[in-house]
């Protein structure tokens, strides 16, 4: 048998082994699924979900914000906001995407240089520029923020200072558990070894994993991986084969603004790719345009809206 049948075929036999959410699978050493999979299951059967980047829905919000965090997730039912958290000197959580806190916010240096009551003496600037009287927040404010809004958090993990994947994720995932947050987070990997790794950290949580091929999806629980499949070409070969695995496809229009998908597709006026999109298989649209895709594919957001969420 090749590595992709011996793939798929575990696929079907995790996806049927474990029906239901939170019901035991029966048999020692049977796989679980994440509460949520059964979610992302349904809204893989003809809805769709928005991914804010950075949860910026409007240029007045600041990027990794609470205002973006509430303005998006009110505006969008079931948003998905992809969020960016790193250590401070003092190992305090904080959201900002960059290493330093000059781009986005009236503070200067390197945010795991800097103590927390550093950091949260300075104030975000708006993605307009404008600045804003809001500090930036911490991981544990920003999960309270989404959960009042009924968001799901979707968290990268890319670490600074020559940390590891992991050694971020360890710290990250006891945050989410401390704030009760498993069901309604996502943990963002870029590679297999990462994601097998923080899977087992945390199978209790979904995970984005960038795959090529359902072959990836070897030594994975199928059930708790959304695929993320980039933002450079469209792969409907690569996405039906994930959606016939049970895995949910991400794929990106976000990037450099000017060169990014959401800027060609909006140049003629005419946003309809985000159906083509969604036609080709695509589940989660990862965004820095998420109300653009909403103004396209708002019955299927509701209808990904009507699927059941764990509490």
């Amino acid at each position: 048998m090749s590595r992709y049948s011996t793939a798929v075929a575990v696929s079907i036999l995790l996806m049927s082994a474990s029906a239901c959410v939170g019901a035991p699978t029966g048999g020692e050493g049977a796989v679980s699924r994440p509460a949520m999979a059964a979610y992302f299951d349904c809204v893989r059967d003809g809805g769709v979900a928005i991914s804010a980047h950075r949860a910026v829905s409007a240029p007045d919000q600041p990027e990794n914000s609470i205002a973006a965090i509430e303005a998006t997730g009110r505006a969008i039912p079931g948003a998905v906001l992809e969020l960016d958290a790193v250590l401070t000197r003092d190992g305090h959580l904080v959201l900002m995407h960059d290493e330093t806190m000059d781009r986005t916010t009236t503070g200067r240096g390197r945010v795991a240089d800097l103590t927390l009551a550093q950091v949260k003496a300075a104030r975000l600037k708006a993605s307009n520029g404008a600045l804003t009287e809001a500090a930036p927040p911490t991981l544990a404010e920003a999960l309270n923020a989404a959960g009042r809004v009924g968001a799901i958090a979707s968290l990268d993990l890319k670490p600074a200072d020559g940390a590891t994947t992991v050694d971020l994720a360890k710290t990250i995932i006891a945050e989410v558990r401390r704030s009760g947050a498993q069901n309604r987070v996502i943990l963002i990997t870029y590679n297999d070894a990462d994601a097998r790794a923080v899977a087992a950290l945390a199978p209790e949580m979904m995970i984005s994993a960038g795959l090529d091929g359902v072959e990836d999806l070897d030594g994975l629980n199928p059930a708790q991986i959304l695929a993320w499949t980039g933002t450079r070409e469209e792969r409907p070969g690569l996405w039906s084969a994930l959606r016939q695995a049970g895995v949910e496809v991400q794929f990106g229009t976000l990037g450099a603004e000017g060169r990014r998908r959401d800027d060609r597709y909006a140049a003629d006026g005419d946003v309809s790719e985000y159906r083509d999109l969604f036609r080709q298989g695509v589940t989660v649209i990862a965004t820095d345009t998420p109300l653009a895709v909403q103004s396209v594919l708002g019955a299927e957001v509701a209808k990904a809206a009507a699927c059941r969420r764990p509490r």
